[in-house]
């Protein structure tokens, strides 16, 4: 299979492509800043918010499956510049799949949303299926629902094909440590490493979340491309306080922090709890979580401490 990773330096996509190389798929990835090194797929510049350039990369590589990854994926970045979460997220969906409608090459597109879209529901709903009414509460997620809207709309000419993807939280080795779990492990790497006082910034501990490793969902990824249709949601179907996470990482860690409450790390749209259900996936697709949640954590740790060792 011909594999276009869009967005593949970020989080995901150096996963990803190097699962779909061992898989056996030719890989293309594009990035927008520094150019992946030491990598064993092909990569290319590509900005997703300029269509003609979308055009001409999809026209040449020919993909026979389109995995959209490139996009705003934090939640503030895109509360603080709206404008430039709509380029990005929602136009560049619509320059891939116009490109992909237009080259008539019948690829399947893999959009890569949010459980987030889902907003602030209330419990009654939980767990959260495909079928849940959508509420997005912020920017960033309002982005994301625009963005499911567009590829379905090109398929109606039998140009193209495309399967949304609603991951809920992903974790693992290399995430940027802006999101939680990499945040708290990072601030203890600092503090283990003698780098930084013994203090850990927190903001909500109270909120749940529905937590998966990378390396799992990346293998959803590849199922959805190969046999998926429709939206499935990504998750491991607990609900686990992000509490957990701390006090969990900071056992890991051997040490004795303090913990202090930074307002700025407070998102004020928070949904308290968050929950999967994933049995389209597992029904449709054959996939569930593999790996728990502690060793996941334990990873995310051994990665930081072994990085900022001085």
């Amino acid at each position: 299979m011909r594999a276009l990773v869009t967005g593949v330096c970020g989080f995901v996509g150096k996963y990803l492509a190097d699962y779909l190389v061992e898989y056996g798929d030719t890989v293309v990835g594009t990035y927008l800043q520094a150019e992946p090194q030491n990598v064993t797929w092909q990569s290319t510049y590509l900005d997703i918010s300029d269509f003609k350039s979308c055009y001409s990369l999809i026209k040449q590589f020919k993909p026979d499956v389109v995995y959209h990854l490139a996009g705003i994926s934090f939640v503030p970045e895109a509360e603080e510049n709206f404008t430039n979460a709509l380029v990005i997220n929602v136009g560049g969906v619509n320059n891939i799949a116009r490109s992909c409608h237009l080259l008539e090459n019948n690829a399947k597109i893999l959009i890569i949303s949010s459980a987030e879209v889902y907003g602030r529901i209330k419990p009654e709903f939980l767990p959260l299926s495909e079928t849940t009414p959508i509420n997005p509460a912020n920017n960033y997620s309002l982005s994301k629902r625009m963005a499911e809207l567009i590829a379905p709309r090109y398929e109606q000419f039998n140009t193209i094909s495309s399967v949304t993807l609603r991951p809920f939280n992903h974790i693992g080795p290399g995430q940027n440590n802006r999101f939680v779990a990499s945040s708290f492990a990072y601030q203890l790497a600092l503090i283990a490493n003698g780098k930084e006082a013994p203090v850990i910034k927190v903001g909500n501990l109270e909120a749940l979340r529905d937590f998966s490793d990378v390396r799992d969902i990346i293998i959803a990824y590849r199922l959805a491309a190969e046999k998926g249709h429709g939206i499935y949601n990504l998750g491991s179907g607990i609900a686990t306080p992000i509490q957990y996470l701390l006090d969990h990482l900071i056992k890991i860690s051997g040490l004795k922090v303090r913990i202090e409450k930074d307002m700025e790390r407070m998102r004020p749209s928070e949904v308290p709890e968050i929950r999967a259900d994933c049995s389209k996936a597992l029904r449709d697709l054959g996939w569930k979580t593999q790996r728990s949640l502690e060793q996941s954590l334990a990873d995310i740790y051994k990665f930081w401490f072994d990085n900022l060792k001085t």
